[in-house]
């Protein structure tokens, strides 16, 4: 029977829910954000169903930067191989497409290579390796080195730092939330300012905020750039505030020298993340 790909339904979630609960040995977030995400206006959720039956799901997001970022690709395992996400893609391409956005985006854990070759189908290119450390337990400020939030009157200062940065040229220009990847451009970095959300210290800038994913939150820096020490101190000092987290998360372009930094500093590297891009134009 032919596949169809339609808008999800509340109906859709058992069915779903039935293969997705095995996911990532039982321990995938979709069920946590499904209600969220069926009500969230900021995206789309599609189920691509054969006879009558959901078999697989996607979702696009409308992103402030205006590009599209789609996740939550997931395939019953026994309809994988028969181009049913690649479909869900593509339809998520022509939506994307008809609200204006001319770049998608999307991520994958490094060692995903089964769903490296999928987005390659839908002609999508590696733009960005980014690795994500996290601090040693107990971490404290380094030092007495003055940490504080910019100011709007700062906003020349932090994008010449940020974008002259070697973290913004091997990470595509991008910073990250939770695993969604957001482009720094002037109006975004200024918003991240004016929420409280940049930090500077000597010559280093930080983005940091909460994150959130179903039930589990967490400390983020978002976007990590300047001299390796300053930078260090600044996520030192960031990761030692007190406050609920289920995990720290400072994710660095791979190649970028605050890596060996943050190493000396006792900070491991969690995972691994690489981004994929590609144009409306392929």
């Amino acid at each position: 029977m032919r596949p169809i790909v339609r808008p999800a339904r509340d109906s859709d979630r058992e069915p779903l829910m039935s293969f997705i609960k095995n996911v990532w040995g039982g321990h995938d977030y979709i069920p946590h954000v499904w209600a969220e995400w069926m009500s969230d206006r900021r995206g789309r959720m599609f189920v691509v169903e054969v006879g009558g039956t959901p078999v697989g799901m996607n979702r696009v997001r409308f992103l402030e930067d205006g590009s599209a970022w789609f996740e939550g690709v997931r395939i019953h395992p026994d309809y994988r191989g028969r181009g049913l996400a690649s479909m869900l893609g593509e339809n998520s391409m022509k939506v994307a497409s008809a609200k204006g956005a001319t770049v998608f985006r999307l991520t994958s854990n490094s060692r995903n290579r089964q769903a490296h070759r999928q987005v390659a189908r839908i002609r999508f290119n590696e733009v960005s390796r980014i690795s994500v450390y996290s601090p040693p337990d107990g971490v404290k400020p380094l030092g007495r080195m003055a940490i504080k939030a910019a100011g709007v009157k700062d906003l020349l200062a932090v994008r010449k730092v940020v974008e002259l940065s070697k973290e913004f040229v091997q990470g595509a220009g991008v910073m990250w939330d939770g695993f969604t990847a957001i482009s720094l451009t002037p109006d975004v970095i200024a918003r991240r300012i004016r929420e409280g959300s940049v930090f500077i210290a000597k010559d280093a800038v930080a983005i940091a905020m909460p994150g959130k994913e179903g039930n589990e939150v967490w400390s983020q820096i978002c976007f990590l750039c300047g001299e390796p020490k300053a930078a260090v101190g600044l996520a030192k000092g960031i990761f030692s505030s007190k406050g609920k987290a289920d995990w720290k998360l400072a994710y660095i372009p791979q190649g970028s020298p605050l890596i060996g930094a943050l190493r000396r500093a006792g900070f491991r590297r969690s995972f691994s993340l690489i981004l994929f891009q590609r144009g409306v134009k392929g």
